[in-house]
């Protein structure tokens, strides 16, 4: 197959490109910066600039591509303009009686909300997402119900594994004697290994004609607690349990990664 994922570079993105470039596909990786085009063809990803505003350099791959993979989401808005972007592209650049483009949204289960009483499916409610991303239920409407693209959404958990996790920001708080973590105890949180998310895009790249059209949570099968986290780390460091706190959510982010 031919793909073409925005984000490549990125800490999910990177290994989806590697695990597709593993198994014999042809991967193009659509990236901002120019900056990022030697870590890609070190990786055997062919490099192209552009977002969905600056489409010159991978808007004629959409001709033959067989899968978009968009793995920009992050706290921006970017999503919906890309969506369109493609699909407006797509109409213009494949020949009729092309098969449909798929188009793979890399999402999060952060849109589901704050439940501490009942278990989440994907078709939970996303009425409780976070203000930062309260847009992003829509956009996965918009992906799934598309009448151009082959709509996939991938909705990952957070993300660990290969030197990056956003859990990485207690490591910040290893020396100074203390433990101040965002949130309320007795959550949990549902997690995923970045490789096994690779595994995840890979299969559904691959399969997507039996998964086109559905929403998927990619998260381990069972929960950490958010206190074990904590007590690990604390134990590991050296930190007494009574030095160690939570305290309210500062930010957009916080907000976010306290949901359990």
């Amino acid at each position: 197959m031919k793909v073409i994922i925005f984000g490549a570079s990125g800490y999910i993105g990177l290994p989806i490109a590697n695990a597709l470039v593993r198994n014999g596909h042809i991967v193009y990786g659509v990236s901002r910066s120019k900056d990022n085009a030697p870590k890609m063809c070190a990786n055997e990803i062919i490099p192209l600039l552009g977002d969905a505003d600056s489409t010159c350099e991978w808007k004629n791959h959409l001709k033959d591509a067989d899968v978009v993979i968009d793995c920009t989401a992050g706290m921006d808005t970017s999503g919906p303009a890309m969506l369109k972007a493609v699909e407006s592209l797509t109409g213009t650049v494949r020949k009729p009686g092309t098969p449909k483009l798929s188009y793979i949204y890399c999402s999060g289960i952060w849109v589901h909300g704050d439940d501490r009483k009942e278990f989440t499916f994907e078709s939970g409610s996303t009425e409780r997402a976070p203000t930062a991303i309260a847009w992003r239920p829509q956009l996965e409407q918009d992906v799934v119900n598309n009448q151009v693209l082959k709509g996939i959404v991938i909705r990952v958990g957070l993300c660990y594994g290969r030197g990056g996790s956003l859990i990485s920001l207690l490591f910040s708080q290893g020396d100074s004697g203390s433990i101040s973590w965002f949130g309320t105890p007795g959550g949990s949180y549902s997690l995923v290994h970045v490789d096994d998310v690779a595994e995840c895009f890979l299969l559904a790249a691959e399969k997507n004609n039996l998964v086109g059209g559905l929403i998927l949570d990619a998260t381990n099968e069972i929960t950490e607690s958010v206190d074990g986290i904590l007590h690990a780390f604390s134990s590991l460091v050296g930190t007494p349990w009574n030095k160690v706190s939570y305290r309210p959510c500062a930010n957009i982010l916080e907000e976010a990664m306290s949901i359990t």
